[in-house]
């Protein structure tokens, strides 16, 4: 990969953080792998907003969905997960910049 496109792909990758609902999406993952149902729990979106937010942050190469038996899994992309966990706090919550 070039560096341009690498750069391209990182800047994309940090374009879709940009937005609060995928940040609180991202908190959920960083905890784990979970099905699209538990990412619904206690966030005030419906379904297809989840979705949505869902499909721009895996396009952007920041989580990877997997195919569970008829569910999708979402897990944190391995070589973001390090650069988001220097970003929060042990407690899960962000750090101040």
């Amino acid at each position: 990969m070039s560096e341009r496109t690498a750069r391209s792909r990182w800047a994309e990758a940090f374009a879709a953080l940009g937005s609060e609902p995928r940040l609180q999406i991202v908190e959920r993952l960083m905890q784990g792998p979970i099905h699209c149902q538990e990412v619904l729990g206690g966030l005030k979106l419906s379904q297809p907003a989840v979705s949505y937010h869902l499909g721009k942050l895996e396009r952007a190469g920041v989580l990877r969905k997997e195919r569970n038996g008829t569910r999708n899994c979402y897990r944190i992309e391995n070589r973001l997960e390090h650069v988001l966990k220097s970003c929060m706090k042990e407690d899960g919550s962000w750090t101040t910049l």
